[in-house]
């Protein structure tokens, strides 16, 4: 499920981004590039090594998160044994294995897919330290613990919002040895792996504070309900189907959410699946929804990690003892999610990204000599380099940003082109009135913020292109 199409869609944005960047040195990434990019180093040192041997094509790019995130579908079944039994394991296993967040993100060349497996492996070091701690106080399992701790620091360096992550678990795990003399005894090795996690995560929380207020990260906006109820639908339905049809997905997911919530209550579960399971989801949307009303940075897809425990507490609702009648309903919502969420990524997926191949693929044989290329104010420069088949590199054509506006220079711009020249919409105009052939590319989103400034210039553009997805082509 999570190969089929692997390599239809074109890279989008984010993703050509990440096929650029593992081209950087390994000494820029852990140094100066820590200081750029938003996202920690550990998943482009692991990709880089990945292309190293797989290429770096579309799917050979995306096949690493698919294999991320298929190493994931046995570490959920171990963790269900843990709370529950086999049976428990399998179903949830089974629901993690066809959860449409999971394989949406296990397409895309980005750090997502890794985040479930580094949770579920620090979740199951956890779960299996405590429980021996119940037993053996001070000499609780330090295997397990190693396990924690080890994913604890994969999950810090797989993305910067799981500093979030990382606390609740830290917290919820403290406050469950507390509950004897004999787990008390297993608080002092507990606090010593965190506090060697604490150390090499150093430069991490130097670099979250040196990038705090990011220019490029004012298109986020401090959450909503609206924002509330599209983090449910990412995670219980698919990324894409909400897009479209937000109010159907809005229904499905709370319709399968409550109907779990209702099970719960019913079976009142133990208290490693409400620390583990309910409190560590809950204490990280209460830290990041809080926090995201101070500077934003709150968006659905970091929420995937949350496909671990939702998996856990479907499964564990849907085998329990609760009256048969309610679990059925529960189980017909929660599949009605998943065939939406799987039509989503399987057949709206190639109508939302972004056609760079696509575009690229009839603009560069139409480009003559003297044809001026500009690229959107806020659309990424490397999404259609990736296509250009050297269009712009091996004759040395000169690039343009078209801003309608002031705006804020690139952060991200490959060394083997030249730097874009800044130009405005008159400058573009007189150019197409001395002979020459415009032409600008933008994202969907992009166009939509710019559309009025094209429209309104003294001569408007002679071709609005929008045949490819996400994608808008103008010409003067």
């Amino acid at each position: 499920m999570r190969l089929h199409q692997i390599g239809d869609a074109s890279l989008w944005s984010d993703e050509a981004f990440s096929a650029w960047w593992i081209h950087k040195p390994l000494r820029y990434m852990s140094t100066d590039g820590l200081l750029i990019e938003t996202t920690p180093p550990l998943y482009y040192v692991l990709l880089k090594m990945w292309a190293a041997f797989m290429g770096d094509g579309d799917a050979a790019l995306r096949l690493f998160s698919a294999m991320a995130s298929m190493a994931t579908i046995p570490v959920v079944f171990l963790i269900g044994v843990e709370l529950g039994g086999p049976v428990v394991g399998l179903v949830a296993a089974l629901l993690f294995a066809v959860a449409p967040m999971q394989i949406y993100f296990a397409q895309e060349a980005r750090v997502y897919a890794l985040l479930p497996l580094a949770f579920g492996l620090a979740l199951l070091g956890l779960l299996r330290f405590v429980g021996s701690a119940a037993h053996r106080g001070a000499q609780a399992d330090r295997a397990a613990l190693g396990l924690y701790a080890g994913a604890m620091l994969v999950l810090l360096y797989a993305h910067a919002t799981s500093v979030f992550t990382a606390a609740a678990l830290a917290g919820c795990g403290a406050l469950m040895l507390l509950r004897t003399p004999r787990e008390r005894a297993a608080l002092p090795p507990y606090l010593v792996a965190h506090g060697v996690v604490g150390l090499l995560a150093l430069p991490l929380a130097y670099a979250i504070l040196i990038q705090a207020g990011r220019h490029d990260l004012d298109w986020i906006k401090p959450p909503d309900l609206i924002g509330v109820l599209s983090l449910a639908n990412h995670l219980v339905v698919d990324p894409v189907t909400p897009l479209t049809l937000f109010r159907l997905s809005s229904m499905l997911s709370l319709a399968a959410l409550l109907l779990m919530a209702v099970l719960l209550l019913l079976l009142r579960p133990d208290r490693r699946v409400a620390w583990l399971l309910l409190g560590v989801p809950a204490m990280f949307l209460v830290a990041t929804i809080g926090l995201s009303y101070v500077s934003p940075f709150l968006i659905p897809r970091i929420i995937v990690w949350m496909g671990v425990p939702l998996a856990l507490l479907a499964a564990i609702a849907l085998v329990s003892s609760a009256p048969r009648w309610i679990r059925a309903v529960f189980a017909v919502a929660y599949a009605a999610c998943l065939l939406v969420g799987l039509n989503g990524v399987y057949g709206r997926t190639m109508a939302e990204k972004e056609d760079w191949r696509g575009l690229m693929a009839g603009l560069v044989p139409r480009l003559g000599t003297e044809d001026i290329v500009a690229i959107g104010p806020n659309t990424s420069l490397l999404a259609p380099l990736r296509y250009a088949e050297g269009a712009f590199a091996d004759n040395g054509r000169q690039l343009f940003r078209w801003h309608p506006q002031p705006h804020p220079a690139d952060l991200y711009t490959p060394d083997h082109i030249l730097a874009p020249v800044v130009i405005g919409t008159e400058a573009l105009v007189q150019e197409a009135r001395r002979g020459r052939v415009v032409w600008v590319l933008l994202r969907a989103t992009d166009w939509a913020a710019q559309k009025d400034a094209a429209l309104r210039a003294s001569t408007p553009p002679a071709e609005v292109d929008r045949s490819h997805p996400a994608l808008v082509l103008l010409r003067w």
